[in-house]
């Protein structure tokens, strides 16, 4: 089973490579573009709640008891995502977090008896909160950079005894810009440091990684928005859903 894993890393990492190309370019083009936005100024206080589709593709390999392996292919799935936004207070602002998807894992289990390929699902969390500082650029444009504490838990169960659960929290950063195009089309653009954007789960360690994001926001009636984001890193989302506007009179 986990002698796939070289061939589907080399396309991952190059659809990967493609996707952040994508999303830099966004950046630069939504950076050519703020200069001319002349809509309402861009806020800080909201709430959404979207749904999110994940894609982690990680595969593992334990030996919970002697002559009994057990293989795990961990794939994509989707779940739910809550965010807030509070402030802002002399260009500060708070936020918050809070994403659950069910992720598809294939496991085979091998002992002396045989082979027995199973699935299921496992639950992968992620919390991010913390401070953010807007710069003003325009009137309808800000350049903003967050601080964040930044948790990841995947909660897999067992099929056999075996252990592939892990856990860790530390801290994150982001820079980006968002821009009101009209009053009612936001672009927002940004790149994104956390330390445990990546794992091995053969090991349980963590490690850094670096995404880049876009997204937008439409106001379908006063106070309440479809927003969408893609972001794309060692574990690439997209989501789709709704912002209630907390600051609108």
């Amino acid at each position: 089973m986990h002698e796939l894993q070289p061939v589907r890393r080399v396309s991952n990492v190059f659809i990967e490579s493609q996707a952040r190309t994508y999303v830099l370019a966004f950046i630069l083009f939504l950076a050519g573009i703020t200069s001319t936005a002349s809509a309402q100024e861009v806020r800080y206080a909201w709430m959404d709640m979207s749904y999110i589709a994940q894609d982690i593709d990680r595969m593992a390999t334990q030996i919970p008891v002697p002559g009994q392996t057990v293989d795990v292919d961990a794939s994509d799935g989707n779940g739910i995502k809550f965010r807030g936004s509070f402030g802002t207070w002399h260009n500060l602002y708070m936020f918050a977090e809070y994403g659950s998807a069910d992720i598809e894992v294939d496991a085979l289990v091998t002992n002396a008896q045989g082979q027995f390929p199973t699935n299921d699902e496992f639950d992968y969390t992620v919390v991010r909160s913390g401070v953010g500082l807007r710069l003003p650029v325009g009137f309808s444009t800000d350049i903003y950079g967050e601080i964040s504490y930044d948790s990841v838990d995947f909660d897999f169960g067992s099929f056999a005894g075996e252990n592939f659960d892990t856990d860790e929290n530390d801290v994150g950063g982001a820079l980006g810009v968002r821009a009101m195009i009209t009053d009612n089309l936001e672009l927002r653009a940004f790149g994104r440091y956390t330390n445990v954007g990546d794992v091995d789960l053969n090991t349980g360690l963590f490690d850094s990684d670096t995404l880049f994001g876009a997204g937008f926001g439409w106001t379908i009636i006063r106070g309440l928005s479809i927003v969408g984001d893609y972001e794309t890193g060692e574990f690439t989302n997209w989501s789709i859903g709704f912002r209630l506007d907390l600051s609108e009179k």
